[in-house]
């Protein structure tokens, strides 16, 4: 559940105050009322009151989200607790044989935590060809860090790839960092007609991001995940590095969140931004 506050940066005026305030206490803690409201105003130009603040935090201190410790406020423990316990079920109900699963009748958000890249890959492009979130639109664009390949790589991920852009034609792609694997991952979406932005370009958010239909799809992989995919990436120049190092052996565990929200303004404003990012590099690209 705090996880899904990650969103904040992508669109803060979607959030309330009170998850604003949550984020904050997610990420530095205690803290008094007055620099609650202080930052509220310095992070997301927030406009409620000192007073207002307040009264707000009276209000989660008796639904008991925080707890006060002299002068100052935390995240209580235990509604941390049931939280994590909330999004256990949720990624159970979800993930099934590695399987994303979306309901007809989804709204709100999904998360789903992975520790094998290679399911990740598998799991995230499975989803994009069933087309579950696409609505009537008849592509996605989405930005990476590194390109997305499975460590544990199999043939048959060549014909999931293959269907994945059949399936969303025109599918583009911004990977905004240069590695010797990265570039080979890019002349393979582009091989089976996807579009993609120089190698290198700049986007100003530092997740990895999908936008299909009306929702958008957020990964996070913690410092220790990057530097993982970073090595390898950095070290292999073609499909053959990853059968040396992980044909007979185990790909190293990761740490990834997949967090899938439902959110037609948020997703119409990253499908704009991203596109007009890629066409300005193509465009940088020609001359």
């Amino acid at each position: 559940m705090i996880d899904e506050l990650a969103l904040l940066k992508l669109h803060p005026e979607t959030a309330s105050t009170k998850q604003k305030i949550i984020d904050l206490l997610s990420n530095e803690y205690p803290l008094t009322a007055k620099s609650i409201h202080s930052k509220l105003q310095r992070l997301y130009s927030s406009e409620i009151s000192y007073q207002g603040v307040h009264k707000l935090l009276k209000e989660m201190e008796t639904q008991k989200v925080i707890e006060k410790k002299k002068n100052e406020y935390l995240l209580n423990i235990e509604w941390i607790q049931k939280s994590k316990k909330t999004m256990e079920r949720v990624e159970q109900k979800y993930l099934q044989n590695n399987k994303i699963v979306i309901p007809e009748d989804f709204s709100g958000s999904i998360q789903i935590e992975f520790d094998s890249m290679t399911d990740l890959c598998v799991s995230a492009a499975e989803l994009l060809l069933s087309r579950k979130l696409a609505t009537d639109r008849i592509d996605f664009i989405c930005t990476l860090e590194y390109g997305w390949w499975p460590f544990k790589f199999k043939f048959e991920h060549f014909h999931l790839l293959h269907m994945m852009v059949k399936a969303n034609p025109a599918c583009k792609n911004i990977i905004r960092k240069k590695t010797p694997f990265g570039e080979w991952v890019r002349k393979e979406y582009n091989k089976i007609g996807a579009v993609s932005a120089p190698l290198g370009t700049k986007v100003n958010f530092e997740n990895d991001l999908f936008v299909q239909g009306d929702s958008i799809i957020q990964i996070n992989f913690d410092k220790d995940t990057k530097a993982i995919i970073e090595s390898y990436y950095k070290k292999w120049n073609s499909l053959e590095g990853a059968f040396i190092d992980f044909a007979l052996e185990d790909e190293p565990k990761i740490q990834a969140t997949i967090l899938i929200t439902k959110n037609p303004v948020m997703a119409e404003y990253w499908r704009k931004h991203l596109t007009k990012v890629l066409e300005e590099s193509l465009k940088g690209a020609k001359k």
